[in-house]
Order: C-alpha cells, then sequence, then structure tokens
C-alpha cells in the first residue's frame, strides 16, 4: 500500500491492528511508523473530515469514545 496522505496511514495501522483504536492511538502509531507527521487533532480532523465529506463512501466510521474503524469491517459482518 502506497501512503500518500494522512488516511492512507490511518488505513494502515487499522487494518494491521485489526480493531478500532482511537485518534491519540492512531497518531502515535503512524508517527512511530513514520508513516506520516500528525498529531491527535491532525488525526481526528482528517478522518473527521473524509467522514462528513464522503459519508457511506468513506473507508472509514466514527464509533463512541473517540474511535474509528474501517467501515469494510461492518460490512464483512
Amino acid at each position: 500500500m502506497t501512503i500518500d496522505s494522512l488516511l492512507d496511514a490511518c488505513e494502515l495501522v487499522l487494518q494491521e491492528q485489526g480493531e478500532p483504536q482511537s485518534s491519540y492511538w492512531l497518531a502515535s502509531q503512524v508517527m512511530e511508523m513514520e508513516l506520516w507527521r500528525a498529531s491527535e487533532a491532525d488525526v481526528r480532523d482528517a478522518l473527521g473530515k473524509d467522514i462528513a465529506k464522503l459519508g457511506q463512501s468513506s473507508r472509514f466510521v466514527a464509533l463512541p469514545d473517540d474511535e474509528f474503524a474501517l467501515r469494510s469491517w461492518s460490512e464483512e459482518k
């Protein structure tokens, strides 16, 4: 997978973890894995804007407690 954006980095981290994660945890992982330089606010903002703009077409879903998951996970069930 090519990492061209913060959203790509978040998707990769979520795929590797296989479960929903908080924006704080996603930010720490994208930094630790040297995928993208981003703060928790950057991650939350990018994911929130993507979900708001694309709705059901977004690859992400927001969950309670500031967690995010891949939409494909809910479609697989």
